[in-house]
C-alpha cells in the first residue's frame, strides 16, 4: 500500500500479466493482458485492430505481476486475450 504526502492512501494498482503477442508474417508484436495461464510459444486468439477483429497470434514475451503504475501500455487502451488456441 502506498500513502501520498497528505496523509492518504493512495488506490493499489493491482497486478497484471501482460503478454506481446506477434502475428504471422509481421515484424511487429503488441502487448495484451492475460488472464489465464500463458507461456511463451503459445498460440492465442486476440482482438486486433480497433473493430477488434478476433486474430491468432504466438506469444512471444509473458510478464508477469505487473504493477498497474509501471504497465508497458496505458491500462485504458489495453485489450485482453480471448482464449488459448489448441492445436
Amino acid at each position: 500500500m502506498i500513502h501520498s504526502m497528505s496523509g492518504g492512501v493512495i488506490k493499489d494498482a493491482g497486478s497484471y500479466t501482460f503478454v506481446k503477442v506477434a502475428f504471422d508474417g509481421e515484424s511487429v508484436s503488441y502487448w495484451y493482458i492475460s488472464e489465464t495461464e500463458v507461456s511463451e510459444g503459445d498460440r492465442v486468439k486476440v482482438p486486433r485492430g480497433a473493430a477488434g477483429t478476433p486474430t491468432v497470434g504466438t506469444v512471444v514475451r509473458v510478464e508477469r505481476g505487473v504493477s498497474g503504475q509501471v504497465t508497458p501500455i496505458p491500462l485504458r487502451s489495453a485489450k485482453r486475450v480471448i482464449s488459448i488456441v489448441e492445436e
